[in-house]
Parts: C-alpha cells; structure tokens; sequence
C-alpha cells in the first residue's frame, strides 16, 4: 500500500470516528441539557460526561492534519511532531477527567454506580490505564518523529 493510500484510509477512519463522535455528542449533550431542565438529573455527571468529547474533538483534528501531511509525504516533520505532543496531552486531560468522573460518582455514591457496582470501577481503572498507555505513546512518537524530522533536515542539507 502506498503512503498516499495508507493516508487517505486513516482518514476515513478518522472520519468515521468523527461520526461516532458525533452520535456521543448528541447523547451526552441531550444528557446534559436535559440535566440543566429537570432537576432529578445531577449536572455534575452529565458535565463530566460532556467534556470528555472535547480532548477527543481535538485529537481528531490533530490526527486529521497529521495524516493529511503524511499524504503529501511530508510524513516527517515539525508540526507532525508537535501534533502528536498535543495528541498526548489530549489523552491525559481525557485520561484525568475519566478518573474525576469515577472518583466523584464513588464519593458521592450515584446510581447506577451505587449498590456495590464494581464493573464500573473496574472499566474506569482499564480506561484509565489505556489512556496513561497512549499518552505515553503519543509523546514517544512525537519524540521519535522530531529526531526523524531532524535528521532529514541534516540530510537535506548535507545533499
């Protein structure tokens, strides 16, 4: 597969992502109006809940331009490098907001998080892990890719 092709199917998963993005959205923004109206709803939860779709908006927007210069082979370079930085701080804001949401709903005992609902506790601590894990990964690429953009700008200029 070339590097054009390998690019523009990224982006259509990318795209697709951006469409189940879109269905969390009006979910949780149905959720969270909803919690403004009625007073049995707890606006805390649903904010929580609503601002999780921010970092993941802006991942999406980086990643979007990331491959879009990839397809231009332009695959090693500064921004890409720094895109992937913010990727990386993206995932641990949503990482962070993932582990307010589950300390606030343990603290303040919330259905259906109450009556001993362990599973919940147990997915927010998988969740959280993966998302320590793509930071991680995240700012290791962009690293990666900051001494590969260095080193073809020192190739670029030795030619």
């Amino acid at each position: 597969m070339k590097q054009k092709e390998l690019s523009i199917l990224l982006r259509v998963v990318v795209a697709l992502c951006g469409v189940v993005w879109l269905f969390f959205l009006y979910w949780f923004g149905k959720d969270f109006i909803l919690a403004l109206i009625e007073p049995d709803w707890n606006v805390t939860v649903c904010a929580l809940r609503f601002a999780l779709l921010i970092p993941v908006l802006l991942a999406m927007i980086d990643a979007w331009r990331i491959l879009t210069r990839i397809g231009q082979n332009n695959s090693f370079c500064v921004e890409n490098a720094r895109g992937l930085r913010r990727i990386s701080f993206y995932a641990l804001a949503d990482t962070a907001l993932v582990t307010v949401w589950g300390l606030y709903s343990y603290f303040r005992d919330l259905v259906p998080f109450a009556n001993g609902n362990e599973v919940f506790y147990l997915l927010l601590i998988v969740v959280a892990v993966v998302g320590v894990a793509a930071t991680a990964a995240a700012a290791a690429l962009s690293h990666l890719t900051l001494k590969a953009a260095d080193l073809q700008d020192e190739n670029d200029l030795t030619i």
